[in-house]
């Protein structure tokens, strides 16, 4: 099997080194593998020669994979192996951007190794260095981590305190995927200090987004369920019902049986909290079938507990009492399950009239809920207390626990009554600065409309003044105007004559050769000096042809000279269309040795007129098989920046001077010191390239190339 598995893998990275030439190819294909142990396998199945010649950026981005998959598969040392052979590199600079994804990797292994201190101060000193580089991108990352890290130490409000800054900041724009983690993060933290109704609020504005995403079903089923549990704890079992029913259905299409439990238990739920007994009693029992289909014996307790208080409800307490008794052996690990399996005996045990089980049971729910702060879950197990005690004609005792209850609840109230209170203040303190705000605007709106109103009084002065001498001076000024408005006409009408002379006159330069050709090979023909064989024929044809190319080329530039040209404008995705050019050039250049290196965001577009493209690249690639030796190398760089798309072409030698390079562009231009150059061109080639280039206001220019030939920069707005 494993030697069948090898062969597999190294079949399918055979046929997929046509597709991915380069290091990040192959990391971007890395990334479609789910299996981590798979994609470590092809990750260190990569050449380790084109590892060693990609750029600094890849060969991190490269181990910085490696890290998240030994990560993922528990391999921890392995990862913190290669973190610190990267950080001892002589290349290595802390504050390069380049090393960003490492830091992330960094804070997240010490985060999955349970060390929340490290991961703690790693992800703040992420944030701080982020900021400081502006890599908005890596900074929130760096915060969603820092807030898993504070959820898991159990630094709630830390975490809600640094979510603020970002949730409620105004002028920083966020991607859709950024702002569903902050969302997430924010609801979670929400939740742990019990305020319910502020975190729903965030997960209704969490599944806004998500939509907007083209999200996957399980993170449909994952807000679903997170809602419906939102809906459950505030006691809204219909609204909780219906969600739950959603991410019920969702589960269903994923498959996931543990999900499909789960949403069957708190359906089960729902329907007890509306008292739909039997509905809820049907909901646990299915879900204790699936459970028990993949041997989960801490879900299969919890499916029977919520069967077990149904079946108290609808009068089944023998039974109900036998499932308890058998769920509780099963559920000591989970504090949560077992205080309300604890509670349910209670009850059940107070039905029977057995007092001393029903008070065993309800002092050790309330002790637990006590340590583990569960407000509600101590009252119910007092009030079970207070219900013995009745029972048991201990009035005192009962008395001593209602007055417990009402202290917890005092302080529930009180407690929620100062988080509301704050959560208002910090609203009216956001409204007042937002009002203080405008009435500056306002008061700077006034004193800008009474400078102006003095302005306009002093302008009216100037005005009425003026209008004295523009009266006088008018017909002056249309004379001189049409003076020279006849001046600029005349020059430049002698400028077009003079150019297009100078192109009739190269043009009839360039056809008095083949013509010259032409012509004389065809009296010698009527001279009978010559036969007309096939190599005459052949001579003759290649005349013609000349001539037919010559006149081909003029009439493109001329048609791009045409006022009435119109560019047929459409939207190209920038990473597709220069991945298709490379399979082109790698065709048509099978003698040329073509390095393609492409750094544009995959969303990345741009308007043009494709065929006009097109047209240029192909000018371009037919110059470079004309006048470049063979066999030739040639660069295709293609990268951007915030405003405009960057586009490198450069060929091998034979360059060209100083002085032909001033002049490249130029219509019929052909280089004069390129005598080793077997083919010969018209010269028209790059002038139509520089006349697409202005048709599309881009910008063009020509230098001299690292490899020994010509390089043009070809810069495209975006």
């Amino acid at each position: 099997m494993k030697l069948k598995a090898s062969v597999i893998l190294y079949f399918a990275l055979s046929m997929n080194s046509a597709f991915a030439s380069t290091l990040q190819q192959n990391i971007d294909e890395a990334r479609t593998i789910s299996d981590y142990q798979k994609r470590y396998d092809y990750l260190k199945a990569i050449d380790k020669k084109l590892i060693e010649s990609a750029s600094l950026a890849e060969q991190v981005s490269f181990n910085v994979r490696l890290i998240h998959v030994h990560i993922h598969l528990g391999q921890f040392q392995q990862a913190q192996t290669i973190i610190d052979e990267l950080e001892a590199s002589p290349k290595y600079k802390k504050d390069s951007p380049i090393y960003s994804e490492l830091y992330l990797a960094k804070a997240r292994l010490a985060y999955r190794k349970s060390d929340l201190e490290t991961a703690i101060y790693l992800s703040q000193q992420n944030v701080a260095l982020f900021q400081r580089l502006q890599l908005t991108h890596y900074e929130i990352d760096a915060v969603a981590s820092l807030v898993s890290a504070y959820h898991n130490a159990g630094e709630y409000q830390a975490a809600l305190n640094l979510l603020e800054v970002y949730i409620h900041d105004n002028n920083r724009e966020l991607t859709l995927k950024q702002k569903e983690m902050l969302y997430h993060g924010y609801s979670r933290n929400l939740e742990q200090l019990d305020r319910l109704t502020l975190a729903l609020e965030y997960k209704l504005k969490r599944r806004e987004v998500i939509q907007q995403m083209s999200p996957s079903i399980s993170l449909q089923a994952g807000i679903s369920y997170s809602i419906a549990q939102s809906y459950l704890d505030l006691e809204q079992y219909e609204k909780a019902k219906n969600e739950f029913i959603i991410a019920l259905s969702f589960d269903r299409q994923t498959g996931s049986l543990s999900d499909i439990g789960h949403s069957l238990v708190k359906l089960s739920q729902c329907e007890y909290g509306l008292k739909n007994y039997d509905a809820a009693l049907e909901y646990a029992q299915e879900a204790q079938q699936v459970f028990a289909s993949y041997n989960s014996t801490r879900n299969t307790a919890w499916a029977n507990h919520n069967i077990a208080i149904n079946l108290l409800e609808v009068d089944k307490a023998t039974q109900a009492l036998t499932i308890e008794k058998q769920v509780i052996n099963e559920l000591k690990q989970d504090d949560h399950l077992y205080i309300d399996v604890l509670l349910t005996l209670a009850k059940l045990y107070i039905g029977s009239t057995e007092h001393e089980q029903a008070k065993h049971f309800a002092e050790q729910a309330y002790k637990l809920s006590n340590q583990k702060n569960k407000l509600q879950k101590q009252i119910t197990a007092l009030e079970h207390l207070i219900t013995v005690a009745v029972q048991q004609a201990d009035y005192k005792q009962a008395l001593s626990y209602q007055r417990t209850i009402t202290e917890l609840e005092k302080g529930f109230a009180r407690n929620n009554y100062n988080q509301r209170l704050a959560e208002l203040q910090n609203s009216i303190a956001m409204r007042d600065r937002d009002l203080a705000i405008q009435d500056l605007k306002l008061q700077d709106n006034e004193k800008s409309q009474a400078i102006a109103s003095q302005r306009q009084t002093i302008l009216y002065s100037i005005l009425l003044f003026s209008l004295l001498l523009a009266v006088m001076g008018i017909a002056l000024l249309r004379i001189r105007q049409r003076k020279q408005l006849i001046e600029q006409r005349r020059n430049y009408l002698d400028k077009q004559i003079s150019q297009r002379s100078k192109l009739l006159s190269q043009v009839a330069h360039e056809l008095s050769g083949p013509l010259t050709g032409l012509r004389l090979h065809l009296e010698t023909l009527q001279a009978g000096l010559t036969q007309f064989n096939e190599l005459t024929y052949e001579k003759l044809n290649q005349k013609i042809t000349d001539m037919a190319t010559l006149v081909t080329d003029l009439n493109k530039i001329s048609l791009l000279e045409q006022s009435s040209f119109q560019l047929n404008v459409t939207t190209l995705n920038a990473a597709e269309y220069f991945q298709s050019l490379h399979a082109d050039m790698a065709i048509q250049l099978d003698k040329f040795e073509v390095r393609f290196s492409q750094n544009v965001a995959d969303e990345l577009n741009f308007e043009c007129d494709a065929t006009r493209l097109s047209q240029l690249f192909a000018n371009l690639i037919s110059n470079s098989l004309k006048y470049t030796n063979h066999p030739g190398k040639l660069n295709l760089t293609i990268s951007q920046n915030q405003t405009q798309l960057l586009i490198c072409y450069e060929d091998s030698a034979p360059g060209v001077s100083d002085e032909s390079l001033a002049k490249i562009f130029d219509h019929l231009y052909r280089v004069p010191d390129l005598k080793t150059v077997k083919q010969s061109g018209s010269g028209i080639g790059l002038a139509i390239v520089k006349q697409i280039v202005e048709a599309h206001n881009w910008r063009i220019t020509a230098a001299h190339s690292e490899l020994g030939g010509v390089r043009y920069d070809l810069t495209i707005p975006i």
